[in-house]
């Protein structure tokens, strides 16, 4: 097959917004548009192959053209390698900008790299087959990311279309569904999937097996628990009984698994809920994202809290739902703080609204890579980064 020139709009009929359009082989061809960013479709698609150079290939991308992929899959993985060092040489915001127009110059430029690459695409057939040459088998992968979040026509779909970085992510998190995540505090494995948040930060974790837990703890709820990895830190603690609450379905169903898995699953009940379930508790633990900003996937949720509203929706509630010797336990970086997002002062307003006061702080240093990474532009701020555990109980007065 030899890549052609001939553009296609793959939205011929507005109303068919996720169906998309290409020609190949002067055949006309369509597809199941999938994307896990909510990108829309590109307004024109290129079937291409290895006679299409990455010079070109870039320079499509970049007029916001879709590239369907036709050639060798392991080919097509090195064209998305050489489409990555021609966007990493764009420059990136410089130093001397203030934070936190910094920080937003910064995202937006990610976030647009991202949508480039993302224009390289992969077609599936049904069930999701790659029928590409020295393609590998994908369908489990696509199954254990789909599947459970409730998309079962994708699998029943003639053929998808999705950008060759989501497929990549959609396997690299299946091989950690697999293979799991040793995580320290536990001295066991957690397995994270699709569209769940992995606790590759463990500073986090190392506070919350170091703090003392109030004094005849018998419950606990975790608030917005992911994989589950704190309601599974607090079973082992020894707390008779954890409720784990979440509202995507994705999460759900991996703290199921991982309770399941690690044998707590007499210990911790994973419930559906937004934010709180009914109940007072003697320990109650959230893990919000960090930054405040607006989100599009289910990973940004897990670091980016639109408006601020699950710690705002947590500080001001959670007083209702512990007990008179009950604490709330915050984990929270202060990135935000060094990025000019929050102030400690508006974090610390946000508690004494909430009926609170703080009993104590425990702080930790972040280890992981881009804490000590000189070329991010935003080295500057995670220099300075700390974590912290907020110990908070009742205060004698609203």
């Amino acid at each position: 097959m030899q890549s052609t020139e001939k553009l296609t709009d793959p939205r011929p009929n507005p109303d068919e917004s996720t169906l998309v359009y290409w020609t190949e082989n002067d055949q006309p061809c369509q597809a199941l548009w999938q994307s896990s960013h909510g990108w829309s479709p590109p307004k024109a698609l290129l079937c291409v192959d290895e006679t299409l150079s990455a010079d070109r290939a870039y320079r499509f991308i970049s007029g916001g053209t879709g590239l369907v992929w036709r050639g060798d899959f392991q080919n097509g993985k090195q064209l998305l390698a050489a489409l990555k060092r021609r966007i990493a040489k764009q420059k990136p915001p410089a130093s001397d900008i203030a934070y936190p127009e910094r920080f937003h110059l910064v995202r937006q430029a990610r976030s647009q790299q991202a949508r480039l690459l993302g224009l390289l695409l992969i077609p599936l057939a049904e069930n999701f087959q790659l029928t590409h040459r020295r393609a590998p088998s994908v369908a489990a992968a696509c199954q254990a990311a789909y599947l459970v979040e409730g998309q079962q026509a994708l699998s029943r779909a003639p053929a998808l279309l999705m950008p060759l970085t989501a497929l990549i992510g959609v396997v690299s998190a299946y091989e950690w569904q697999r293979q799991g995540l040793l995580v320290a505090a536990l001295g066991q494995h957690i397995y994270p999937r699709h569209g769940v948040f992995a606790p590759t930060r463990h500073e986090y974790l190392d506070l919350l097996v170091q703090t003392a837990l109030p004094t005849g703890t018998k419950t606990a709820l975790d608030v917005g628990t992911g994989t589950g990895v704190i309601a599974a830190i607090l079973a082992k603690r020894g707390i008779p009984k954890v409720i784990a609450t979440d509202t995507q379905s994705a999460a759900l169903q991996c703290a199921k698994d991982n309770m399941a898995h690690l044998g707590f699953s007499a210990q911790v009940k994973v419930l559906k809920a937004d934010l709180f379930v009914p109940g007072q508790y003697n320990l109650v633990v959230c893990n919000p994202p960090w930054l405040p900003g607006p989100t599009k996937t289910a990973l940004d949720a897990a670091v980016y809290d639109p408006d601020s509203q699950m710690l705002v929706g947590f500080l001001s509630q959670v007083r209702t739902h512990l007990t008179p010797q009950g604490q709330a336990w915050l984990i929270l970086s202060d990135f935000a703080e060094h990025l000019k997002l929050r102030s400690r002062q508006t974090l610390l307003g946000l508690i004494e609204a909430g009926g609170l006061k703080v009993l104590a702080r425990h702080d930790i240093k972040p280890r992981h890579p881009k804490s000590t990474k000189v070329d991010d532009p935003l080295a500057d701020a995670r220099a300075q980064e700390v974590t912290s555990l907020w110990q908070l109980t009742l205060a004698e007065k609203l």
